[in-house]
């Protein structure tokens, strides 16, 4: 059975890895910045967890983001 991809962890996966790539870092010390492990870090960048808005808040921090940069609200359903 294949799992239903949901908007919203679509477009937060898509646009972490987009912005942790366009800022040159690996999955490791994204995770470090974040202030994650980094079995957690990869959980929400592939769809399998919705972080809390506190972890959102780290990661737009540690990508010097905004959270709409993360989550663009008017594209989610």
């Amino acid at each position: 059975m294949t799992r239903r991809r949901q908007p919203l962890e679509l477009a937060l996966s898509e646009n972490l890895k987009r912005l942790r790539r366009d800022n040159r870092l690996t999955e490791e010390s994204m995770a470090k910045h974040a202030g994650l492990t980094v079995h957690a870090y990869r959980e929400i960048e592939e769809e399998r967890y919705m972080p809390t808005i506190a972890v959102l808040v780290r990661l737009a921090r540690a990508l010097r983001c905004k959270l709409d940069d993360l989550i663009p609200i008017d594209e989610v359903d």
